[in-house]
């Protein structure tokens, strides 16, 4: 039961990465300066600034906001791809498994760009999307070495 949630939790994400690869270039641009609007919204006194010095401000940021997205949307496709592969017992090098998927994905979502009216593929994106599910992958490993050092000092409690 939980490899199928975790399964279709996986490819509702990627369908989600899809979804947001398939707005044109203007879209997508208003789509990262709206989020960058929403963050800078809680940075006091932005709001009381003159729309023009907002606008600059959040056109600084669309760089760092696009690959922001980039990196986080694929760090959650790593930690997805790993919860799912650990459901798996005779899959062998589960990180590097699921590393894999994130990588063949990226690299398919980039050609996708290709084809969208107003955007582009490029390496770099693939390089930071590769780097972020590295990030999510490590979390869940992390998280799992965190979890078995608890139960073994309760083991130790219990045995002393």
């Amino acid at each position: 039961m939980k490899k199928s949630i975790f399964a279709v939790l996986v490819v509702i994400w990627m369908l989600f990465i899809f979804s947001m690869s398939s707005q044109n270039g203007e879209v997508s641009s208003n789509t990262s300066g709206n989020s960058i609007k929403v963050v800078l919204s809680i940075v006091p006194n932005f709001r009381e600034q003159p729309k023009e010095v907002q606008d600059n401000i959040v056109e600084s940021l669309q760089l760092i906001g696009r690959k922001s997205g980039h990196f986080i949307g694929y760090m959650m496709l790593g930690v997805l791809s790993m919860l799912l592969l650990l459901k798996f017992k005779n899959i062998n090098k589960k990180p590097l498994f699921a590393f894999s998927i994130c990588v063949i994905y990226a690299i398919s979502d980039e050609i996708h760009q290709l084809f969208v009216p107003g955007r582009t593929g490029q390496l770099k994106d693939v390089i930071i999307d590769s780097c972020g599910s590295i990030v999510g992958i490590a979390i869940v490993l992390m998280f799992i070495k965190l979890l078995q050092i608890k139960r073994n000092r309760k083991k130790r409690i219990k045995s002393i």
